[in-house]
C-alpha cells in the first residue's frame, strides 16, 4: 500500500529530504533489504521532518509522511498527513480516498474476527482504529454496538451519529438511527428520538419501517412487531425485532424468532448468538451449548446478507462471506429461494461462493429476475461445487 502510495501522479515536486525519503520507501518495499521495513519508514519520517516543519512543505513531503505512517500502522499519523496532503494538493483527492480505503479494510477485518469470536475489547480497538483512517458506517456501528452492549450510552450515540453523517448502506443506517433513537427515548429525549425516527422515514419512504410513521410513546418492540405482521419474511424487520426483544430481556418471545433467523439464515453467528441467550436466559444451559456448538461448526459465515430490489422485476441478494477455517479458495454453493406473500418459494437459485483467506471476508452478490411479488428470503445449507 505504501508504495502504491508514493507511484502515484500527484505531488510529484521534492527536494533532497523528500528525495531522501523516496529511497527509504524504495528499501523498505525490496524484500531482499535486510533491515526491517519498519526501520526504513521510521527513517524517512525522520529525512522528512525538516520538509514537514518548512514555513510552506511541499505536498510530497506529506504524500511520503502519509506512506511511512502507514507502513508502521500509525494510522491517526498517516490521517493527518493524508488530511494535510489533500488540502495542500487537491488533485491527490481521489487517490487519499482509496489509500485511506484501502487502509481501513485489514482494521475492520480484524475488528469482524474478534467480534466473531467473542472478543469485544480486541474488536472495538480494531473498529476504533479503522475508524482513524477512513469514516464507515460498519466500523462505526459495530464499534457503536459493543459501548451499548458495555452500557456506555455517551460514546455509543456519538458513534451512531458518526455512522448516520458518513453514509453507507441503507440497512446499516436504519440500525445506527433505531439504535440512536432507542437510546435517546431511554433517557427521556424523546423529541430528540422523534427527530431520528421522522428523519430516517423521510429519507427512506419505501423502508416498511418507516411508513410506520413512530410515535413518541411507541415503544420499539410494538413497531417492528407491527412491521413484522405486514411482513413476516422482511429479514431486517424480523431480525430488529428479535435484538429489541432480547434487549428488553423478553426472552420466551425471543427464542422462536431466534429459531426462526437461524433456519432461515444458517451462515450468521448473531443469529446464533441470540437463540444461545435466550436459552441460557430461560435456564436451559443445555440448549444453548449446543446452539453455541453448531455456530463455532461453522467453516465460513456472512457477516450480512441482504435482499434489495435493483430495478423493475430485478432483485439483489448480496453480503460479505468470512473464511474460519475453510481451505482459501475453495467454492461452495448456497441454494437461495424467494418467498411470495404466502411464503411460498417463487425461484430458487444457486450461488456460488468462493472462499478468501482464513479470517478475511469478501462481498457476494446474486442478481435475480422475476415478475411475480417478492416478499422475502432465505437460503439453505451450502454444498461443495
Amino acid at each position: 500500500m505504501p508504495a502504491n502510495l508514493v507511484a502515484q501522479e500527484c505531488a510529484e515536486k521534492g527536494n533532497q529530504h523528500t528525495r531522501g525519503a523516496d529511497v527509504e520507501l524504495s528499501y523498505a518495499a525490496r524484500a531482499d533489504d535486510p533491515q526491517a521495513p519498519e526501520q526504513r519508514y521510521a527513517r524517512a519520517l525522520r529525512k522528512l521532518e525538516p520538509a514537514l516543519t518548512d514555513s510552506d512543505p511541499l505536498p510530497r513531503a506529506y504524500l511520503l509522511a502519509g506512506s511511512a505512517y502507514l507502513g508502521l500502522r500509525d494510522l491517526a499519523g498517516a490521517d493527518s498527513m493524508l488530511s494535510k496532503l489533500v488540502a495542500a494538493d487537491p488533485t491527490c483527492t481521489d487517490l487519499v480516498a482509496e489509500v485511506r480505503f484501502n487502509a481501513w479494510v485489514p482494521q475492520y477485518n480484524l475488528g469482524v474476527s474478534h467480534l466473531s469470536a467473542g472478543d469485544d475489547v480486541q474488536a472495538l480497538e480494531a473498529f476504533l482504529t479503522a475508524s482513524l483512517i477512513y469514516s464507515d458506517a460498519r466500523s462505526l456501528t459495530n464499534a457503536a454496538n459493543i459501548y451499548q452492549r458495555q452500557g456506555d450510552n455517551a460514546k455509543a450515540m456519538d458513534l451512531y451519529r458518526r455512522a448516520m453523517a458518513s453514509g453507507g448502506e441503507p440497512d446499516i443506517i436504519r440500525a445506527a438511527s433505531i439504535n440512536l433513537a432507542e437510546l435517546l427515548r431511554a433517557e427521556g429525549r424523546d423529541e430528540e428520538a422523534l427527530s431520528i425516527y421522522s428523519d430516517y422515514s423521510a429519507q427512506h419512504p419505501d423502508d416498511v419501517l418507516g411508513r410506520l410513521n413512530y410515535a413518541i410513546a411507541e415503544q420499539a418492540a410494538v413497531a417492528f412487531a407491527t412491521a413484522h405482521e405486514l411482513n413476516p419474511l422482511n429479514k431486517e424487520t424480523l431480525e430488529n425485532l428479535a435484538n429489541t426483544y432480547y434487549q428488553s430481556a423478553k426472552y420466551e418471545v425471543l427464542l422462536p424468532l431466534a429459531d426462526t433467523l437461524v433456519q432461515r439464515y444458517p451462515y450468521e453467528s448473531v443469529h446464533y448468538s441470540l437463540l444461545a441467550n435466550a436459552h441460557r436466559e430461560l435456564d436451559d444451559a443445555d440448549a444453548a451449548l449446543a446452539v453455541l456448538q453448531e455456530r463455532e461448526a461453522l467453516s465460513f459465515e456472512f457477516l450480512r446478507s441482504r435482499l434489495s430490489p435493483v430495478a423493475e422485476n430485478v432483485y439483489s441478494v448480496d453480503g460479505q462471506v468470512m473464511n474460519k477455517s475453510g481451505a482459501a479458495g475453495s467454492e461452495v454453493v448456497i441454494s437461495v429461494e424467494l418467498l411470495g406473500e404466502e411464503g411460498q418459494v417463487l425461484m430458487t437459485e444457486e450461488l456460488l461462493l468462493t472462499l478468501p483467506a482464513e479470517g478475511e471476508a469478501s462481498a457476494f452478490q446474486l442478481q435475480l429476475q422475476i415478475e411475480e411479488p417478492v416478499l422475502g428470503f432465505r437460503y439453505g445449507a451450502a454444498s461443495d461445487s
